[in-house]
């Protein structure tokens, strides 16, 4: 019994996390939307300054170039964690683990290289 409380516990945990932070930060933006609208409706001026100072900033430029680093780094070390570890089997689960991430990370990277790196030309 206490051993489907754990898998619950580390399985329901790591959602549970990502569920808080996510709502938290929809909060945030509709109380920013909500912020906004009322501006608008009592005929404010709404300028840039406000906008960056609300919340709403705007998408860093070569953030898809620095997500696909970031997950095929991420690849790389588990891959590299595996080849590692003295079991046979491990070098191939492991692998099979990180292609998850370092192709994620490649599909970032074209889609920075065809489309976003062009879009800011």
């Amino acid at each position: 019994m206490e051993g489907i409380f754990a898998i619950i516990g580390i399985f329901g945990g790591i959602p549970l996390t990502i569920w808080i932070f996510l709502h938290h930060k929809f909060k945030v933006r509709a109380k920013s939307a909500e912020l906004v609208n009322a501006l608008i409706n009592k005929d404010k001026d709404v300028t840039s300054e406000l906008i960056r100072a609300i919340g709403f900033a705007p998408s860093r430029s070569h953030s898809d170039l620095r997500a696909s680093l970031i997950l095929g780094a991420i690849g790389t070390a588990m891959y590299i964690f595996g080849r590692a570890i003295p079991e046979e089997e491990a070098e191939v689960i492991f692998g099979g683990l990180a292609s998850f991430p370092f192709l994620i990370g490649l599909a970032l990277f074209a889609f920075w290289f065809f489309v976003s790196r062009k879009d800011e030309v």
